[in-house]
């Protein structure tokens, strides 16, 4: 009988013991699930519902936080504080342009930008907020209600404060505002994250809200709320580490080339809406892309054929519909054999070469993607030297065998910059002549003619340019650096202007011309040809291509001190090359 009781006072303490366990796990997984945060929900029914500022990821994702954060991505645009403001507000902190004297001030933790105009008004704008951080940093102000871009911005490389009628294809004119434009229908896109410009009053009133200013997390991998709230439990991220389980967010490493290339495309690819009725549901209700989307349902990409009315994109592009600003990449990646051709398993994408989490900031792309390595993963019959000279006709280690330079030229503007293009072609001398189209060949060698590289062309590949003609144009018998800076539209010059200083052909034959070319009449052609001016070893001040005329040519004198007896042939030269100049003024889109 002692042992049977012994036996029921066991089985009863083992089953309270597994009912008190059991309770206790309740308690616990109950106490753990209150703990969780709730992301679902979050801003249910707007555009961005379910985004989360990118500090919710720091968590978790430390590693890739700490990558993001030293980006110009998540600089893009911030609210103007003393940690945050580059420009100088303190010291040399005054400009004058068309007569208008402006003095930018920081006052405690606010910054200022003063106008003073000559007929004695004044007017002062509050700095709210910055966009740029690499090359200049502008600045936009809350007038009313809606934010402005201000017309003065902060020259990052050059140190200095610039007229924003200094970076974009436009000549030299009177309007001092003639770049000031609206944030919250523009710049606040591409700029941010899920914008929503709450539009009303047909433009004249904006409440915009965005899911975080800049370029941050949910721009590539859309909304989290989902993904984060799982997250906080500790068996579902095992699971994830141990599994392939669906974590509720879009990576786009993992994507199909085409849709991987929507993401950035979405940004770098100027598009209209998709039908054009649209623009006013994006301009209230906001921008209707996610990060993983078919971007096609929502946006198409410009292309030289693109009108909006009576306005034509087709300035943005070269003739052969080839883009030629940035912001385009994805027109330009589109076009290009190395995509169109390739098989859908293995297809160039964006993420071939950049990594965002990765590599230099300055482009976002690893140090072996910066050389040839990136090109022969596909044409690795180009990797040994001698086939490699062979396939091009120079030596294996000159700029000539060098993968880019040849299929990637820097004919593409962005920020006071050139750029290399995505449209990857085969250098092609005869479209200069055709379509004044640039090629990589004369990039180099722009002490030398059209028609000498199309000769060259048929030379060292003479299957490919078995049909190609010289031009019967005597115009592309003169060094095509020449041609380019004095007979090209203003995008032309400047990037001929860029190229003769940093392709870096003999100073003492490069430099009259540079001079000659700060005369024209487009401030962004006389910056790039003042930069360049400074490359040529010579020891004098840097021509401003800001000031004003009489400034101007007083600089200008200076310089010609240096090369008196090639003068009067260059000012001859170039006169006649002028007479060819179509100017053709670029809006740029960015």
């Amino acid at each position: 009988l002692l042992c049977i009781n012994l036996a029921a006072l066991m089985q009863t303490i083992v089953i309270k013991s597994a009912v008190l366990t059991a309770f206790a796990a309740i308690v616990v997984a109950a106490l753990v699930f209150a703990a969780q945060p709730v992301y679902q929900g979050v801003r249910a029914g707007k555009a961005d519902a379910g985004y989360l500022d990118s500090q919710k990821c720091l968590a978790c994702h430390s590693d890739h936080f700490a990558s993001w954060r030293q980006t110009h991505h998540s600089r893009m645009t911030q609210e103007a504080r003393p940690e945050t403001v580059q420009g100088d507000f303190t010291s040399d902190n005054s400009f004058e342009y068309l007569g208008v004297k402006a003095k930018m001030e920081r006052r405690g933790d606010k910054f200022t930008m003063t106008l003073n105009f000559a007929d004695g008004r004044r007017q002062v704008y509050a700095i709210d907020r910055t966009v740029g951080s690499r090359r200049i940093e502008q600045y936009v102000s809350r007038q009313g209600d809606q934010y402005v871009r201000l017309p003065l911005a902060y020259d990052l490389t050059n140190r200095r404060w610039m007229s924003l009628n200094g970076s974009f294809f436009y000549p030299d004119g009177d309007n001092y505002f003639q770049h000031q434009a609206k944030w919250d229908q523009n710049c606040v896109f591409c700029h941010n994250v899920k914008a929503q410009p709450h539009m009303e009053q047909n433009g004249q009133k904006f409440s915009t809200e965005v899911a975080e200013l800049g370029i941050a997390c949910g721009a590539c991998h859309g909304a989290a709320a989902a993904h984060a709230e799982r997250a906080s439990s500790p068996l579902t991220r095992e699971l994830w580490r141990m599994t392939d389980a669906e974590k509720q967010i879009v990576n786009p490493s993992k994507l199909a080339a085409e849709r991987s290339m929507m993401i950035c495309g979405h940004c770098h690819g100027q598009r209209i809406p998709q039908p054009m009725e649209r623009i006013q549901e994006i301009l209230t209700k906001g921008d209707p892309f996610n990060a993983g989307d078919d971007l096609a349902k929502f946006y198409r990409p410009v292309t030289r054929e693109t009108k909006i009315g009576e306005f034509s994109f087709a300035a943005r592009f070269w003739q052969n519909g080839s883009p030629r600003l940035t912001a385009y990449e994805y027109q330009g990646i589109l076009r290009s054999a190395c995509f169109q051709k390739a098989d859908h398993s293995n297809r160039i994408n964006c993420l071939s070469c950049h990594s965002m989490h990765e590599g230099d900031i300055k482009g976002q792309i690893k140090p072996e993607n910066r050389t040839d390595k990136a090109c022969l993963g596909c044409h690795q019959q180009f990797a040994q030297p001698a086939q490699l000279a062979a396939h091009t006709g120079h030596k294996a280690e000159s700029a000539g065998s060098r993968c880019y330079d040849c299929h990637m030229p820097r004919v593409v503007y962005g920020v006071m910059a050139f750029h290399r293009s995505h449209d990857i072609t085969v250098p092609d001398a005869g479209l200069t002549a055709a379509k004044l189209v640039p090629n990589a060949c004369n990039q180099c060698h722009l002490d030398k003619s059209v028609n000498w590289a199309i000769a060259e062309s048929k030379r060292l590949w003479p299957r490919r340019f078995a049909n190609a003609q010289p031009s019967s144009d005597g115009i592309f018998n003169q060094p095509e650096g020449l041609r380019a800076l004095f007979a090209g539209d203003a995008l032309t010059r400047a990037m001929a202007a860029e190229a003769l200083g940093t392709m870096k052909p003999d100073a003492n034959w490069a430099a009259p011309f540079l001079i000659e070319a700060f005369n024209d009449n487009y401030p962004i052609v006389r910056f790039f040809a003042a930069n360049s001016l400074m490359l040529t070893g010579q020891k004098l001040s840097k021509p401003d291509y800001l000031a004003t005329e009489t400034v101007r040519l007083s600089a200008v004198e200076q310089w010609w001190a240096r090369y008196p007896q090639a003068r009067q042939q260059v000012f001859s030269l170039a006169a006649g090359l002028r007479v060819r100049r179509i100017n053709v003024d670029v809006e740029v889109g960015e």
